[in-house]
């Protein structure tokens, strides 16, 4: 074959399955330009809806944060400035992981995603384990500790954690196989883990967010405050109420929201 395309680069025949295969120096290029903008329409049409709903709750996450790491840093707040830009990376990763699923990536976000999680489950740590502070600071935190800590104070936790590493281990199958970038169609399971995934991660950061800047939450949805024993000390509990876990099983779409 003798290509006429000056942009082409190298030519492959298979000869046993009588194909040819073109490749083009542009082939980069236009799969997160052209391409993209295709898969991202597809994306739109099937999950449009879910992502209007997820930009809703991250905004609030948001907007929360803001607000916390306003007044942490007027009053010099090393724990909550600490936690505020783990938080600050977990909504940032959470973004670029809705990117690469509505570019048509449906195997990769899920490094991103457990990452996500991971540093939400450190706040959770800090916000417990307030004297590892400066080992996180000095980086002689080991990480995978906080995963049993965010399962404490935050029960949650552990079963979406859970659900994702089993989930994670399922479209870790598609490691063994080409993943094609492509437009979406309906009833693709890759691509409904993903969103639930993205759905439940906005979720926990805002959870975990409302506990690190409980003092500027008018009126907290998930955390309430218990009595202890200890003086000038303040204790917490997750406690969202029966209507907060209506919404969730919405949002989250899964029944018995935890």
């Amino acid at each position: 074959m003798t290509s006429q395309h000056p942009d082409t680069c190298a030519v492959v025949v298979d000869q046993e399955n009588r194909k040819i295969y073109e490749f083009r120096k542009t082939i980069l290029v236009n799969q997160v330009t052209r391409d993209a903008e295709k898969i991202g329409n597809s994306f739109d049409k099937i999950h449009g809806d879910d992502l209007q709903k997820i930009s809703e709750q991250f905004a609030f996450c948001l907007a929360l944060l803001t607000s916390g790491m306003i007044k942490a840093s007027k009053e010099n707040d090393d724990l909550r400035i600490a936690c505020g830009e783990l938080l600050s990376n977990a909504l940032n990763s959470l973004a670029a992981t809705t990117h690469l699923i509505r570019g048509g990536f449906v195997l990769q976000p899920g490094i991103i995603i457990r990452s996500c999680y991971e540093s939400l489950a450190v706040v959770l740590h800090l916000m417990q384990n307030q004297t590892d502070l400066d080992d996180y600071k000095n980086h002689k935190f080991d990480s995978p500790r906080a995963i049993t800590s965010a399962k404490h104070v935050f029960p949650p936790y552990g079963k979406l954690y859970g659900f994702f590493s089993n989930e994670f281990t399922h479209i870790g199958k598609l490691h063994k196989q080409v993943t094609t970038i492509r437009e979406y169609t309906e009833n693709d399971d890759a691509l409904s883990a993903n969103i639930m995934f993205i759905s439940a991660g906005v979720w926990m950061a805002y959870v975990t967010c409302e506990l690190t800047f409980l003092d500027v939450v008018a009126l907290p949805r998930y955390w309430s405050e218990v009595s202890v024993d200890t003086p000038s000390h303040s204790a917490y509990c997750y406690n969202p109420s029966p209507e907060e876990k209506t919404w969730m099983e919405g949002f989250l779409n899964i029944p018995n929201a935890p």
